[in-house]
């Protein structure tokens, strides 16, 4: 798989969640088993532009060349997706979540060894 590919995937998985925490924060979170107060509903909302803006980000930038920008973009995806790995493992094992966060650890884990990757990968 090619790193422009890669980053397209991780686009549109941000741009579907960040738009449906945005949108749909009820009934995003009632599918990991969890009840949103006032509260909560704002702060998936929050969230929701943060994950919105990270896709947009990459979806603008994905077919750079540049490899500085490639370098900076794939270390800030790793390391992004190593912490978001912990965090959801930690938050599956602890928090009660439904079996479908999983899939979220999943994510994080593949991504962050797919950008992983590119980093170790000898250029060519």
């Amino acid at each position: 798989m090619k790193l422009n590919t890669l980053i397209v995937i991780m686009a549109i998985f941000s741009l579907v969640w960040g738009a449906g925490f945005i949108l749909l924060p009820i009934f995003f979170w009632s599918l990991y088993g969890l009840d949103l107060d006032t509260g909560g509903v704002y702060m998936s909302r929050q969230l929701g532009v943060v994950f919105f803006m990270l896709g947009l980000i990459l979806w603008l930038a994905r077919g750079t060349r540049d490899p500085g920008a490639l370098r900076a973009i794939t270390l800030g995806l790793c390391i992004g997706n190593a912490l978001g790995f912990v965090v959801a493992l930690y938050g599956q094992l602890t928090a009660g979540i439904s079996a479908l966060g999983w899939m979220g650890v999943a994510y994080y884990l593949l991504l962050g060894l797919g950008f992983g990757y590119y980093l170790v990968k000898p250029q060519t």
